[in-house]
């Protein structure tokens, strides 16, 4: 998927829990955006490291898990956001023709989608999200 539409999936699934998960603070508010943001844009941090392949160790749950669980230890509730947004990517990722292996390197199992990156039917999911946040 493009960076535009995992942006939209973020704020999808961020719209969902933002009233149960964020602060209610408006400072607390704004650091769970924050965070569902950086957290949309970290499993392509691959494709700034060039000995590590797109869509391999930073496409798998094991990064959600690990916020997930600091989370619980350190955190009250703030950095879940990251979760939401990393794995709001990887969702969007699997439903694209190349997939993702959630569980690599246990499986190389890929879960696939028939959407091709950049094409109509991906630009017409993101309209289509677009205008549910919008009304929403």
């Amino acid at each position: 998927m493009l960076g535009t539409t995992h942006l939209l999936f973020s704020f999808l699934f961020g719209s969902f829990l933002f009233d149960y998960l964020s602060p209610p603070t408006l400072l607390g508010k704004i650091i769970f955006a924050a965070l569902l943001l950086i957290g949309t844009f970290l499993p392509d941090l691959d494709l700034k490291i060039p000995a590590l392949k797109h869509r391999g160790i930073f496409h798998t749950i094991w990064p959600v898990l690990l916020v997930i669980i600091v989370n619980f230890f350190f955190m009250k509730y703030s950095i879940l956001a990251l979760a939401i947004g990393y794995g709001s990517h990887l969702i969007a990722d699997s439903l694209t023709v190349f997939g993702v292996a959630p569980i690599y390197p246990i499986s190389k199992k890929r879960i696939r989608g028939p959407i091709k990156t950049g094409s109509f039917t991906e630009f017409c999911i993101a309209a289509v999200i677009l205008t549910f946040l919008l009304l929403h």
